[in-house]
């Protein structure tokens, strides 16, 4: 399976570049890549058209480069890929992901959910084995569609919704069979939107143990 880690955007309500952001030492895309690397045999960083990475400092991102989807792949392949149209939000960033991908099955995430549960992405897999799509869901049945995975087959559709001038992922899920996980704890998806988000999860921090 394919994970890719969208970090595209403007961060708009954050007011930043939201892969940039310092936790624990590390950009939150770095920590992001740190706990989603050892579980998948290619990693995808979806960027907009032209938009610059902040510096990532982790010895083994050394790997991340620009290479095309056709070259062979090293162990824990690891690139940097380009919205294919600026302005096209997540969705955009799930379809270019999904070209690039050399997986069937991919898995979506966001660069500002800074913990990664990774029992939950063993059981939106599971899911996904007989449907197009397994997205979680928290208790009030909210779903969270960059937390979800996602199989080439739904390119089709991706591409009729964007052509149709639609930018929500939602309507996919009505378009394809998709499967949703729940999960009742809220706190297995934290996602950092604002700067208010951001500084109270830098204070949640505090006493916890380091991770990766």
């Amino acid at each position: 399976m394919t994970a890719i880690v969208l970090a595209g955007g403007r961060g708009r309500r954050m007011k930043a570049d939201k892969a940039g952001l310092v936790v624990g030492g590390k950009t939150l895309l770095e920590r992001v890549l740190a706990q989603i690397v050892p579980y998948f045999d290619e990693v995808l960083v979806g960027i907009s058209p032209g938009q610059k990475l902040a510096p990532l400092s982790a010895p083994w991102v050394s790997r991340l480069s620009r290479q095309d989807a056709s070259a062979p792949a090293p162990s824990a392949a690891l690139r940097v890929i380009e919205d294919e149209t600026p302005g096209m939000g997540p969705l955009g960033g799930i379809l270019a992901g999904l070209k690039s991908a050399r997986n069937e099955a991919c898995a979506v995430v966001a660069c500002d959910i800074p913990d990664i549960d990774i029992a939950l992405i063993r059981s939106l897999a599971r899911a996904a084995e007989d449907a197009e799509i397994a997205v979680s869901a928290g208790p009030t049945g909210l779903r969270e569609p960059l937390f979800a995975i996602y199989r080439k087959s739904v390119v089709p559709e991706i591409e009729s919704l964007l052509a149709g001038g639609e930018r929500s992922i939602l309507p996919l899920y009505e378009r394809s069979r998709t499967a949703v996980v729940r999960f009742e704890d809220a706190g297995r998806i934290r996602n950092l939107n604002t700067r208010e988000d951001y500084e109270s999860y830098l204070r949640s921090l505090a006493g916890r143990p380091t991770r990766p």
